[in-house]
This record gives C-alpha cells, structure tokens and sequence, in this order.
C-alpha cells in the first residue's frame, strides 16, 4: 500500500434521491466495480452501502443511502433515519440523483430534509439516455436550482456510463485535505458476508413478484472459509407471512433451487474463488417491526 501525499484529499459523499432513481448504478459507476443491489424495482438499497473509490491522490467514501420513503412501519423507519444522518451528519459533500422529469407533488415533503444542509449539494439528472433532447434535464435542473442551494447540476447515464468521468472529477476536486480514512486499497467496509446477503436478495427480487422481494430479510448464518475448500455459507432468508414460504420454495422445490444456484454463482464471481451456499426459509412474522431481529440483521442501530 502506497504512502498518501501531502496534499491528499478524502471525504465521505452521500448519495441520495427517489426509490428507483439510479442511486446503486450511480455508486457502482462511480467506484469502477458492482458494491451495490440493483434492480428495477424501487427501494432495493436497505443499508447505507458504503463504496470506496481510491485514486491516486484522494479517497471519496461514497454512501448509497435506502430511496426516500414515508416510514410504515420500524424497519422503515430506521432506513429513513439513516438517510438523514448521512445528509445531515456524515456527509462532505451530497449528491442528490433525480430523473430528468419533475417529481410529483407528494413526493416534493422528501426533498424539505435537503434544505439545511451544510455541505455542498450536487445535483445529478440520471437516464439521460431515456428522454430526447436536452429539454427536459434543464426544466429539471432548473426546478430543483429553486426548490435547494443547487452548487453544481450534472447530466449522466450512470447505466451507460456517461457524464460519470466528469461527475467523478468534479466530487473528488470538491473533497477536502484529510488523510485517507481507509485503507488505500479496500474497496468497502463491509464484510464479504454482508455482499452474500445482498447478492441473495438482489435474486430474491429477480425470481419472485408483487410483494415477495419486499417481505423477505436475508440473514447469514455463518460464513465459513477453509483452506483448499470452498467457502461455506449458511443463509436463511425470513419471509414475514406463513403464506410466503410455499411461493419461495416454489413447486417440488423448483424456485429455491433456482435461487440458491443463481445466487452461489454471483457469490463466486463476487468472491473470486469458489464457493457453497445452503439456503432455507423460515418464517419470521413482522420482522419489519421487531427490534432485536432488525438490530441481529444490521438494519437498525
């Protein structure tokens, strides 16, 4: 690991914005490499994913924080909480992601948080790719210049991968002079048994329908890693209603089966080695509203 320079740079961005809005592609995008669950149904981030960008000169530890919401119930609550703390408290510099489209009035009470901020606020339009012409991200950039202390407006595909070259420049210059607050060479702070989990619920919402994905929490039993053995990983994935479980396991055991492949493949291209996943449902009811369940999974602090 190479010593920092003198001038170097480091700081904490968070990213922020609307269920849906890109904000796990951005954060993947912006890191070079996939941290974050994405999908295209809203509210799949459930964690402030931290994601660690390291250049040569600085480091910008980046918070991919869970889409707006109106809490319905503790678990909600708590995602909503942490919003707040990484805008509020946590944050060097934020970024706010939108669609290139005006947001409809009962989504604009979600934007009041945005309003004391202390940091420099970056707003990124998203899905330039999806709206002809450039029409539509200037009425946007200039709606939001009005609704909050705007600093910078940028225009990006964060799936494409375009404008994030730019956007990527423009975050770093913005951090300030502090020594790296990581290891140059982690690429997060989260364990690799925290990414296991998240890859199981990123198929979870890939294989399954209507409120399935929403109900269930993935929780990591053990992660064992033995030399000259493939890693072993026990999960168990908690449906909130008896009537869940049968639509999990699916038919002769088809779906769980499909699950658990899908989803040990993805952990081995994650992990880089090989490894084993064991997968069973359980049924926890409201799950969402218990406390020592939500503060066992990593959902509540």
């Amino acid at each position: 690991m190479t010593q920092p320079s003198a001038n170097f740079k480091a700081g904490f961005v968070a990213i922020m914005g609307l269920p849906n809005a890109g904000k796990s592609t951005l954060l993947n995008a912006l890191c070079g490499t996939r941290l974050s669950i994405v999908s295209p149904k809203p509210q799949t981030t459930r964690n402030n994913v931290i994601g660690i960008l390291n250049e040569q000169d600085c480091q910008a530890v980046f918070m991919d924080t869970p889409g707006f919401l109106k809490p319905r119930n503790l678990f909600e609550k708590s995602m909503a909480g942490s919003i707040r703390k990484a805008a509020l408290e946590d944050s060097d510099l934020a970024v706010l992601i939108i669609e290139p489209n005006l947001p409809p009035p009962d989504k604009l009470p979600f934007f009041d948080q945005l309003k004391n901020l202390r940091v420099p606020l970056y707003l990124v339009i998203n899905k330039i790719d999806l709206y002809p012409g450039p029409a539509p991200a200037a009425a946007t950039g200039d709606f939001f210049r009005k609704l909050l202390q705007v600093t910078e407006v940028f225009t990006v595909s964060a799936l494409n991968l375009t404008g994030i070259k730019t956007l990527r420049k423009a975050i770093t210059s913005a951090l300030p002079e502090s020594p790296p607050y990581y290891p140059t060479d982690q690429l997060s702070d989260r364990l690799e048994r925290f990414f296991a989990a998240e890859i199981i619920r990123e198929n979870i919402f890939k294989l399954y329908q209507d409120e399935i994905p929403y109900a269930c929490a993935v929780e990591i039993e053990f992660f064992r890693e033995t030399p000259g053995l493939p890693d072993h990983i026990y999960a168990i994935v908690h449906a909130e209603r008896a009537s869940q479980k049968p639509i999990l396991i699916g038919q002769g055991g088809r779906s769980i089966r499909r699950l658990r492949e899908d989803s040990q493949k993805a952990i081995e291209k994650f992990l880089g080695r090989p490894a084993r996943l064991e997968l069973i449902i359980k049924v926890t009811r409201d799950w969402q509203n218990s406390v020592n369940f939500l503060k066992k999974t990593g959902f509540y602090e």
